[in-house]
């Protein structure tokens, strides 16, 4: 596993491990419920001893143990508490992804969906282009660039980006939704815990966050020429650096 799911499995053990002696001081209160939709967490030890759990396969045996299990991709909740669905972002690996290689027929199912207007939308994906082949910005370009053709539209691509944080993806909604986003630093001190809800989000990352077009293979486009949906896909895709680039990715880097 790498050092994003490690650590999310350890948040969670350690969620049960307070759950289990009645520590209330996290942002979550006392915790009562703690599992997946309704399957609860087993009981944890309460000697159990954190450090022991870099040994991964001990980590798997325990969380296992606790029916504990990866998240999958297709969830954007990770973890219920008290009754509550959050998703769980941790901070000190890769930047987290926001936004996964979608192309713009994903954008104008959600478009369609939430009643937006896609074209203000492709306004912004035009601008970017035109700065990009310029070379006045990189392939990633940041909210903190003064020249991004992002950062002075939050209003408008805030709906998406609270879509894709809590609900669903561009080619379908979640089966578990999430209600609230928990981002943490280290899984065992609550000082770097840190909650937002659906409203708060776009708000607290808007900052660091990074947006890039992609290759539009990794959108699942393997023939941008011959695809039939080609007249959806087209006002966002340019021909760079030896491929159709037109998925849009957004991470999170604070």
């Amino acid at each position: 596993m790498n050092k994003g799911e490690k650590n999310e499995i350890l948040f969670k053990l350690y969620l049960c491990y307070l759950k289990k002696n009645n520590i209330c001081d996290s942002p979550f209160g006392k915790i009562k419920k703690l599992g997946f939709d309704d399957i609860e967490y087993n009981q944890i030890d309460e000697n159990i001893n954190f450090s022991d759990l870099e040994d991964e396969n001990l980590l798997i045996e325990v969380s296992e143990n606790l029916g504990i299990e990866k998240s999958s991709p297709r969830n954007k909740a990770d973890i219920y508490i008290n009754n509550i669905a959050y998703s769980v972002k941790y901070m000190n690996a890769a930047p987290p992804s926001i936004i996964n290689h979608t192309t713009r027929k994903g954008f104008l199912r959600i478009a369609k969906k939430l009643n937006l207007d896609i074209s203000d939308l492709d306004k912004i994906i035009n601008k970017y282009w035109k700065l990009r082949i310029s070379n006045q910005i990189t392939e990633d370009c940041g909210n903190n660039n003064a020249l991004s053709p992002f950062k002075d539209h939050k209003e408008t691509l805030r709906p998406y980006i609270e879509y894709f944080c809590f609900t669903g993806t561009g080619s379908a909604e979640s089966k578990h939704p999430a209600e609230s986003l928990v981002k943490f630093e280290k899984f065992n001190d609550i000082n770097t815990w840190k909650v937002y809800s659906k409203s708060q989000t776009v708000d607290e990352i808007w900052n660091g966050l990074y947006f890039c077009m992609r290759d539009i293979g990794k959108g699942g486009v393997k023939d941008f020429e011959n695809d039939p949906e080609k007249t959806l896909l087209e006002p966002w895709t340019k021909y760079s650096t030896n491929k159709y680039r037109g998925a849009l990715s957004v991470r999170y880097k604070p």
